[in-house]
């Protein structure tokens, strides 16, 4: 594909906006709070340890939000997207006008956030270069970039309004409802809560099932999700859904 039909493309494609990163074909593109943020080329069997020494993250960098984006992730996201839409359009012929409230709320958040190709990595140069597994062979058009740290959290899903709350060290994640209600349509027995390396864990609230505290770390978020009841019909995977497609989007300072 040419240059000038690559432009074209990705004006077309607005909804998938990280198609159009790195356009040339055999480097890697490093942006963000590094000292030598662009493009560096793909040597053979070159991992993405050896590019995040090479650009040398600043003081202020933070490693634990880094977002590594490739596009072999973005097919089956724009697909997660697409199903998590279908079903709330449908939560919102719910009776309920708690949860029809709450899904116009998600609808109009998921419609504003694109599918991305980001996929959950640990960005610690020391750790990935011992444990291989952790350390991918780079492909061409791969993105990376590390945020400066957040001094917030999100907090979002079946709340009466979603906020961004800021962060407190050890705060168990049930303890920022108090500054975040949940709404009516909100499920009593747990919380999804989405780390900034992407890593989605779900903590049981209720008297029956209830976890140990779990922190959540400097530009997390906390999804509140949906009754089970009213999902049942619908598709019964959507809270996990929705919370592992909050994971793709990037940690903002």
């Amino acid at each position: 594909m040419t240059g000038m039909n690559t432009r074209i493309l990705c004006l077309m494609l607005s909804a998938l906006p990280s198609l159009c990163w790195a356009q040339a074909p055999s480097v890697v593109r490093v942006e963000g709070a590094v000292a030598h943020p662009g493009d560096q080329a793909i040597q053979p069997e070159r991992r993405l340890a050896d590019v995040v020494v090479q650009a040398q993250p600043a003081a202020d960098a933070y490693l634990l939000g880094s977002s590594y984006l490739r596009r072999q992730a973005l097919v089956e996201q724009v697909r997660l997207r697409a199903g998590i839409l279908h079903g709330l359009t449908q939560l919102q012929l719910n009776a309920d006008p708690a949860v029809v409230e709450t899904a116009a709320a998600l609808q109009q958040w998921v419609q504003a956030h694109a599918a991305t190709g980001r996929v959950p990595t640990v960005i610690s140069p020391r750790l990935m270069q011992v444990q291989p597994q952790s350390n991918p062979v780079l492909m061409a058009g791969d993105l990376l970039r590390i945020p400066v740290r957040p001094d917030h959290i999100t907090v979002l899903g079946a709340v009466r309004t979603s906020c961004t709350v800021r962060h407190s060290p050890q705060r168990d994640a049930r303890d920022y409802l108090r500054d975040c209600p949940p709404s009516a349509a909100a499920d009593p027995d747990s919380l999804y809560i989405v780390q900034p390396d992407g890593r989605v864990q779900q903590q049981g609230i209720a008297l029956w099932n209830r976890a140990d505290p779990q922190a959540v770390a400097p530009g997390g978020s906390i999804y509140v999700p949906l009754r089970e009841s009213v999902l049942k019909s619908i598709d019964p995977a959507f809270n996990n859904d929705l919370a592992t497609f909050i994971a793709t989007q990037p940690v903002s300072p």
